[in-house]
């Protein structure tokens, strides 16, 4: 396993998955362009099967899975901050003087 491809693959899919994840979840109303523009985002491993190509090695390697392990990630750590510290419009939320 080519430590260099795993690390490469993990942080373009954290990423894209975190881009992806504050775009949608900026998004208020979701449209078929809003989905098709996400989509597309996520279909950047394309460019991962081009780079190899080129690089001249043969055939998928499995460090490429670390590629939606990373996109995973990073949609869910955005997710998580957006939903712990933004409202539904963006604003930040107000802490309750009870909490620490």
């Amino acid at each position: 396993m080519d430590w260099i491809i795993v690390a490469g693959c993990l942080c373009l899919g954290i990423l894209i998955g975190a881009i992806v994840g504050w775009f949608i979840n900026e998004s208020q109303h979701i449209t078929p362009r809003i989905l098709g523009a996400a989509i597309s985002a996520l279909v950047g491993s394309s460019v991962l099967a081009m780079f190899s190509f080129l690089a001249g090695l043969r055939g998928p390697t499995s460090e490429y899975w670390f590629y939606p392990i990373g996109l995973l990630v990073g949609f869910v750590a955005v997710t998580v901050i957006e939903l712990r510290y933004y409202d539904y419009y963006g604003d930040k939320r107000k802490r309750s003087e009870n909490s620490n």
